[in-house]
């Protein structure tokens, strides 16, 4: 077992032993654990806290009454994590590539003094103002500055426990004076920093700054903050709630109503990325291959334009009937309504655009995924003619956050200028419709700016997670659904009926029912008399496959309400599901009452009749739903699979052959196969079979003798069709 395994193994045990009240033994481990990293220091914390320890069971053993023991006990226990933390990540830093001990390492190598930079930023600073009054050129102090700040950022993702550091930062941050994009820097490295390692005393400074930023009105700094917090704590749940320090400062936000706005809305848009890797697969798997496939059509129809954007533009954007019809027959313009309808939701489908512009070596740095805009930035060399039309299109507020506006400075500055200047036409018209839609959001929100801060923040946090180049080695916080009940304290504060509704609909319209179930649940303790939540639970249940309890849902709603037309087909389905065909067949039934000619009734009822064992009754549904659908080859296969099973095997034949050859499945050669087998039609069977065969070899033979014991009763020479499987699977 390497070195590294073997700490990791004592990381563990010593969290165990801890979990099972055995601080002794935990602090035995961590005692070894310090000592193979070489951290002697942590030798002399070892001692200390077992002193402690030793007195508190002393006075907890002569009986002294002290209200503080819970407190003391949870801080020694935390002070026992903190040296295993700080020997696992001593004993990773040694060799391992992974983003932060090559950070750490690199921080050692540079020896860097945190509160040391942030002055020499500060200086650096004054030297370029000064240098601009000179009409100096400011080249050379940006590069210095943003050096100087990519250095502050890897020197606090890979701090720890360094309380003073934390102090001065802090401190720094709540003068008036302080640059915005230092303390946009900071928070971010902070919050990446926590989302790997717990820091407590890093945490506590977060939120300091949160409540100092809340206090001063500063929006956008409040939303980067919170949202920093919300993914610290929702990254190590059981160490801030063993941290009597953090729980005191979170607890303070139980009485500020603008805080709770504030997460309720933090928390809308991080459920809200659940999304993302949805739209983005429907953009890239069914609404860009159909865009190509047409793409020929309207290449020809533009080669008679001029090579002007004006032209092209007016092309593009013209209202062509041909062009309106084939996107609907494809079936782009319905997935293009649903993707608007998610974007109206909060969706991001700017995620696919962008996606393909963070291949720049300036997206090869941690910090600058998180860095906000700057038009003046050294890696922007966007021509003076497009720099004005550029900006105006990257002011829009609300629409594209700062990594995307960097993805695109970058994608402009190469590209020719015909095409820089369509491409600055075509997203201006698309983002300027998104503003607008933003805006009427907004206007409705009490938190406008904030709003607008956090939807971009957290898309930023989304595409480094899920872009970056070492993303691998770093804890995605958006790779498991957002259980934001689980959350410490902000978990109760978010325990309210309209928060919970928020979410459990958005997971509910969206098909996350595993999400929404416990929520809608949650909501119905409040509200049991209500049908459309019970409904709404009954199809959660039936869609994860727990039938018996969709079936208890969707009757306790049915004994509220008189049942809707929806309702009784649920009853039916999930009944029959059970195996309660009689009761499968009452709801079928009544809901045939009111609809006599709905074919997926009719249907139904077959399926539950046959089921049954009533083939004959199935069978008069069947044809009735033919009847009103002739041509639909699902109705053709119900027809012929009851006829066989009804000893009609000459109709059950007719029928599988009725259904059109291109598509005819498996199954159905197999159906038709059985049907000559019965007649005697051997060749005929042996045919069908064949093609059954060649449309699916592996499963051919299961589905085949998955029918014998339903045949055999019906004169079907078993052993005959054996033999002539047999040929097909060994020729």
């Amino acid at each position: 077992m390497s070195d590294y395994k073997n700490i990791k193994e004592m990381h563990r045990e010593v969290f165990s032993l801890l979990d099972s009240y055995k601080v002794g033994g935990a602090l035995n481990v961590a005692e070894n654990m310090s000592l193979a990293v070489k951290l002697p220091h942590h030798r002399d914390n070892v001692r200390q806290i077992r002193e402690t320890y030793k007195y508190m069971v002393h006075y907890l053993l002569e009986g002294v009454a002290d209200a503080g023991r819970d407190t003391m006990y949870a801080d020694i226990s935390e002070q026992i994590r903190t040296i295993a933390d700080a020997s696992l990540r001593e004993a990773k830093a040694l060799d391992s590539p992974d983003l932060y001990s090559s950070t750490l390492r690199l921080a050692r190598l540079k020896k860097f003094n945190l509160p040391g930079m942030i002055a020499d930023f500060n200086s650096l600073g004054m030297e370029m103002s000064l240098a601009e009054s000179a009409g100096s050129d400011l080249s050379e102090y940006r590069r210095h500055r943003e050096t100087a700040l990519q250095d502050i950022f890897s020197s606090l993702l890979v701090s720890y426990g360094a309380k003073d550091d934390y102090r001065e930062v802090v401190r720094f941050l709540m003068d008036a004076d302080a640059d915005s994009i230092l303390a946009a820097q900071v928070v971010s490295a902070m919050t990446l920093s926590l989302i790997i390692l717990f820091d407590g005393p890093k945490l506590e400074a977060l939120i300091e700054l949160y409540n100092h930023y809340d206090s001063t009105g500063d929006e956008k700094m409040s939303a980067r903050t919170l949202a920093g917090v919300i993914f610290a704590i929702y990254a190590s749940p059981k160490r801030v709630m063993d941290n009597p320090a953090i729980v005191r400062q979170l607890d303070m936000w139980q009485d500020s109503i603008m805080t709770y706005r504030r997460l309720r809305e933090t928390v809308r848009v991080i459920i809200g990325t659940r999304d993302t890797e949805r739209v983005t697969a429907k953009m890239r798997e069914e609404v860009m291959p159909e865009l190509m496939k047409m793409r020929p059509d309207i290449m020809k129809t533009m080669q008679n334009l001029s090579e002007s954007p004006a032209d092209l533009e007016s092309a593009l954007l013209e209202n062509n009937p041909e062009w309106e019809e084939r996107l609907e027959k494809s079936g782009i313009t319905r997935k293009m309504q649903e993707l608007s309808e998610m974007q109206n939701d909060g969706a991001d489908l700017l995620m696919v655009t962008f996606s393909n512009l963070k291949q720049f070596p300036f997206f090869n740095v941690a910090a600058n995924w998180f860095l906000p805009y700057s038009p003046v930035h050294t890696s922007i060399n966007v021509p003076e003619e497009s720099r004005e039309a550029m900006m105006n299109l990257l002011s829009l507020g609300g629409v594209i956050s700062d990594s995307d506006k960097y993805s695109l400075s970058l994608a402009l500055g190469q590209m020719p200028a015909a095409q820089r200047d369509m491409m600055l036409g075509q997203f201006s018209a698309q983002f300027n419709q998104m503003s607008e839609e933003i805006k009427e959001r907004q206007f409705k929100s009490s938190t406008p700016v904030f709003d607008s801060e956090i939807l971009m923040v957290i898309r930023d946090m989304y595409r480094f997670f899920k872009l970056f180049r070492n993303r691998s080695q770093l804890p995605d916080p958006f790779g498991r659904p957002f259980d934001f009940l689980s959350i410490p304290i902000v978990g109760k504060m978010m325990e309210d009926d309209e928060v919970l509704r928020i979410a459990a609909e958005f997971y509910f319209k969206r098909g996350y029912y595993s999400e929404a179930l416990p929520l809608l649940e949650s909501v119905l303790e409040s509200y049991p008399q209500e049908v459309s939540l019970l409904e709404k639970i009954g199809y959660c249940h039936q869609i994860l496959g727990s039938f018996e309890q969709a079936r208890d849902a969707f009757m306790k709603a049915e004994l509220l309400h008189n049942p809707s037309q929806w309702l009784l087909r649920k009853l039916a389905f999930v009944n029959r599901q059970l195996g309660n065909y009689e009761e499968a067949i009452k709801y079928h039934t009544a809901a045939l009452e009111k609809e006599p000619d709905s074919v997926q009734l009719l249907t139904g009822l077959g399926t539950t009749l046959l089921a049954k064992g009533d083939t004959a009754s199935a069978l008069r549904n069947f044809y009735h739903a033919n009847y009103v659908q002739p041509d639909a080859p699902s109705i053709m296969r119900l027809v012929a699979r009851a006829e066989l099973l009804n000893g009609n095997f000459a109709k059950s034949a007719d029928y599988y052959l009725r259904i059109p050859e291109n598509e005819r499945t498996d199954r159905d050669w197999i159906g038709a196969g059985h049907a000559e087998m019965v007649q005697g039609h051997y060749r005929n069977a042996f045919d069908y079979y064949s093609k059954a065969f060649e449309a699916n070899a592996n499963d051919f033979e299961k589905i085949f003798l998955s029918d014998m014991q339903l045949l055999e009763p019906l004169g079907y020479d078993v052993k005959a069709g054996r033999i002539i499987a047999d040929k097909l699977l060994y020729p």
